[in-house]
C-alpha cells in the first residue's frame, strides 16, 4: 500500500489508519511536515520529489528581485489607475550587486547562476560548501554576520526542518543595508517571520516573498500589515507560493512521484530520505 501526499502532514495517528502502509511518496520537494520519526517507527519509506522545480524556482527570485529593483507593480497599479505618468525616482541596475545565497543545494546553485549572469558576484552562508560555487561561479562562502551585512540581495534556498526553522532571525534581518533587498522563495518558517514584518514595517529594507510562516496567508498576518502600511506596497513584492508552479515544474512532479511509487513498492526507490 502507498500513500501520495503534498502538504498535508502524515502523522502516527495518520499512519494508524493504513496499518498495511509501505510507501508515502511526498509529491513535493519538502517533506517538514511529515512525522518522519513515526514513518521509520511503522516501516514506512518516504519519498520526495527532489530538484523538480529548481529552474521554477529560482527564475521567480530573479523575477522578485527585478520586481523590486524596478518596481513593476507600482508602475503597473499606476498605468492601470490612470495616476500620472512618472511614479519612480529611478529604479536598479543588478550588474555589480553582491547577492548572498542562503543555503547552495540544488536550487540555491541554479539561482546563483542566473545571478552571475546578470554580471552580479556571489556570496554563500550554507551547511555545505559546493565546489561549482567557489570555483566555476567564483562565489565565496563567508560568514554569517559578514553574509547579511554586505549582500545587497539576500536569497534563501534552504528546506524547512528543525534544524533551520526561525534560523534568519532578527539579528541577522537589522544587518541588511537600508538598500538591500531580502528574496524568499524557500519556506516562511525559516524566518523568525514576526521579525521579518517588523523590520519591514520600520521600512528598514525591501522584499520580494513568495512564502510564509502560514499558509494559505491569514489577512490579520503581521506580515500583511507591513506589506500593505504606507510605503510598504511599493518596496516589496509578495506572491502566494506560486515559485514552483510551472507547467514544466508540475509536469516532472508527476513523472518522478509515479516512478517513486513504483520503484518504491519494488524496494528501489532513488529518492527516499
Amino acid at each position: 500500500v502507498a500513500l501520495v501526499t503534498v502538504n498535508r502532514p502524515v502523522t502516527a495517528d495518520v499512519l494508524a489508519r493504513f496499518p498495511n502502509l509501505k510507501v508515502l511518496a511526498v509529491a513535493f520537494t519538502g517533506y517538514g511536515v511529515h512525522d518522519l520519526d513515526a514513518c521509520a517507527a511503522a516501516g514506512v519509506a518516504v519519498y520526495n520529489v527532489p530538484d523538480y522545480s529548481s529552474n521554477s524556482v529560482a527564475e521567480l527570485a530573479i523575477g522578485l528581485t527585478l520586481a523590486v529593483y524596478r518596481e513593476i507593480p507600482a508602475g503597473d497599479a499606476a498605468i492601470r489607475a490612470k495616476l500620472p505618468w512618472a511614479i519612480s525616482t529611478g529604479g536598479t541596475e543588478l550588474r555589480g550587486k553582491v547577492v548572498g545565497i542562503y543555503g547552495t543545494g540544488a536550487i540555491g546553485l541554479q539561482t546563483a547562476r542566473l545571478f552571475r549572469a546578470f554580471g552580479c558576484k556571489l556570496i554563500g552562508f550554507s551547511r555545505t560548501q559546493r565546489d561549482e560555487f567557489i570555483n566555476d561561479l567564483e562565489g565565496k562562502y563567508v560568514n554569517r554576520e559578514e553574509f547579511f551585512s554586505t549582500a545587497d540581495i539576500v536569497s534563501v534556498h534552504v528546506p524547512f526542518n528543525k534544524d533551520t526553522a526561525k534560523s534568519i532571525g532578527d539579528a541577522d534581518l537589522r544587518r541588511l543595508k537600508p538598500s538591500a533587498v531580502f528574496i524568499n522563495t524557500a519556506r516562511g518558517g525559516v524566518i523568525d517571520e514576526d521579525a521579518l514584518a517588523a523590520c519591514l514595517k520600520e521600512n528598514r529594507f525591501r522584499a520580494g516573498l513568495d512564502v510564509f510562516a502560514k499558509e494559505p496567508l491569514p489577512a490579520d498576518a503581521k506580515i500583511v500589515e507591513a506589506v500593505t502600511a504606507k510605503g510598504g506596497s511599493n518596496r516589496s513584492v509578495v506572491t502566494p507560493h506560486v515559485a514552483y508552479k510551472t507547467t514544466e515544474a508540475l509536469a516532472r512532479r508527476i513523472e518522478i512521484t509515479v516512478n517513486n511509487l513504483v520503484r518504491g513498492l519494488a524496494g528501489h526507490g532513488t529518492n527516499k530520505v
